[in-house]
């Protein structure tokens, strides 16, 4: 755990801020391709863990058809799509050595995301630096040449503009990938991203990896760091790492999946088949989230929706944290 966080924002921080604020603004900011609403409702979903390399990959070549079919609809229905990517793009003789699975992945699948319609992917978690720096280079370069947006720590936070919001977007990994990178929460370099993301956004999105794989619970560690992220400026928590589901809960009003669990993935423990998305809607001044889940059968990495229409996380009724003025209206 970082030593504690000094708490002062001294005048000459606050300029240092806002240096790097109009740095962001002129080259960091993330416009989506999805059509403006038409109305004050904007609604976004965030999905689980996504793996494109391993048993998903041989399920790819085999079947030949998008992990996302029973998906496509729910996704082309809303305005915005982002997800988890667990892995770096190029090719597995590239892997760094370490203990753990190297989850390299083909340039030529990253198309898929685009055509089942994710705008954006957080690519900040323990598998990120599978293939080191080169890797994480070519990652962001094979986004980009899909027309998506990938947000890693070092980029964050990232704007997305959505009708008449600003949303911002901050990833974040307290455990560590294989090139060594990792963040602490509480850190003095976290909460100058919130407070830069503040600056800006309506609403501040941060999306975590962090927890213990397989665990069903959120750990006493998980809450006390979705709590700072929340009083620090998260008006919503997006968990990752378990692969299995963890229960949401309001903390301090704003709404916590501590894990979404896995999307698309080829893990075979029962567990590992459920997931949920994180159904998000910015409307009456106010963003209201619910839960949607989703079910792999076993030998597949195919995820299809479960009652889409149906509040499952009944945790985040009344859950509903005020959309904020921006700092520069």
């Amino acid at each position: 755990m970082a030593a504690q966080v000094r708490w002062s924002f001294d005048l000459m921080n606050y300029r240092v801020a806002q240096a790097v604020f109009f740095t962001l603004t002129l080259f960091g900011t993330a416009t989506t391709s999805a059509q403006p609403s038409t109305t004050d409702q904007v609604r976004l979903l965030f999905t689980g863990d996504i793996l494109l390399s391993r048993g998903v990959e041989r399920e790819l070549q085999h079947r030949r058809r998008s992990p996302w079919i029973a998906c496509q609809r729910l996704f082309h229905d809303v305005d915005w799509v982002g997800g988890n990517f667990e892995g770096a793009i190029g090719p597995a003789s590239q892997c760094v050595t370490s203990a753990g699975p190297c989850f390299a992945a083909r340039e030529s699948d990253v198309e898929l995301l685009k055509n089942a319609g994710f705008r954006a992917l957080t690519t900040e978690n323990n598998h990120a630096g599978d293939l080191g720096s080169s890797g994480r280079k070519q990652s962001r370069l094979a986004f980009q040449h899909a027309g998506l947006l990938a947000v890693d720590f070092e980029n964050s936070p990232q704007f997305i503009e959505l009708a008449k919001f600003e949303i911002a977007l901050v990833a974040i990994t307290t455990i560590p990938a294989a090139d060594g990178r990792v963040q602490e929460v509480p850190s003095e370099v976290v909460l100058e991203k919130l407070r830069l993301a503040r600056l800006r956004a309506n609403i501040v999105v941060v999306s975590i990896h962090w927890g213990n794989e397989l665990v069903p619970w959120p750990s006493s560690t998980q809450r006390k760091q979705a709590a700072w992220l929340v009083e620090h400026g998260a008006d919503l928590v997006l968990g990752h790492h378990p692969h299995v589901l963890q229960r949401p809960e309001c903390i301090a009003g704003s709404p916590v999946f501590f894990s979404l669990g896995n999307h698309v993935f080829d893990q075979a423990n029962p567990r590992t088949k459920e997931g949920l998305i994180a159904d998000c809607r910015l409307r009456q001044g106010r963003l209201h989230c619910q839960g949607i889940r989703t079910q792999t059968s076993p030998g597949t990495s195919v995820p299809r929706v479960l009652s889409p229409g149906r509040d499952t996380t009944p945790d985040l009724a009344g859950c509903a944290p005020e959309i904020k003025k921006r700092s520069d209206n």
